[in-house]
């Protein structure tokens, strides 16, 4: 889908990341570079029924995401995280990114569009490549820090559905801009792709 002639007051375009600019979880394939396959999947086997609930509704997501990335991180340097998410972010990322999502991206930039990547991925990964493709601001899930160190917990809600919204208006105020394009992949973006005027739901196939 291309994006729609520009109008005057200015163009709102939002993104999601993972499986809407990129072709698939962007948590699962860094941790997957930086650690190894076999250490996540060890982790996965140890909380198949928790990652099984989380479709059905009986696994937080959130908690399930939190407890995750404790696993990895937890006590480590910020800055020895921060840089790992930086060299994922700008060397492996655009590898996973699909060329229609890119394009669409690219038509909102090339028309004065403000565009913003609303994730529920953490934004230290997200951000760098975001940036430097012309993306306004990154509204994404953090991690806390503690004198510098991760803590092993999240220092932001989970960013998805209801909280997606809550973020964008605390930025920002959604009726002062015409149109409104939103793209998403899941339920968990429901409640932004509402707010749409264009809103796209899943690339066509092969996108």
């Amino acid at each position: 889908m291309s994006a729609a002639s520009a109008s005057s007051p200015r163009g709102l375009a939002l993104f999601d990341f993972d499986k809407t600019l990129s072709d698939r979880d962007t948590l699962f394939d860094f941790h997957s570079l930086h650690f190894g396959r076999s250490r996540v999947y060890a982790w996965a086997l140890g909380h198949i029924p928790s990652l099984l609930g989380c479709p059905l509704g009986w696994s937080h997501r959130g908690e399930l995401k939190e407890h995750f990335l404790s696993h990895f991180w937890k006590g480590v340097p910020y800055e020895e995280f921060a840089r790992a998410a930086r060299n994922y972010s700008l060397e492996d990322m655009p590898r996973i990114v699909r060329p229609h999502a890119l394009k669409v991206l690219e038509e909102h930039l090339q028309r004065g569009d403000r565009v913003l990547v609303i994730s529920a991925s953490i934004k230290e990964w997200l951000e760098p490549w975001c940036l430097a493709r012309g993306v306004e601001q990154v509204l994404a899930t953090e991690m806390e820090l503690r004198e510098g160190v991760l803590s092993g917990v999240l220092a932001t809600p989970n960013c998805r559905g209801p909280e997606k919204v809550r973020r964008l208006r605390e930025l920002l105020n959604p009726e002062e801009y015409s149109p409104i394009y939103a793209y998403g992949d899941s339920d968990g973006d429901r409640e932004m792709l509402a707010l749409a005027d264009h809103p796209v739901y899943r690339w066509r196939s092969g996108s």
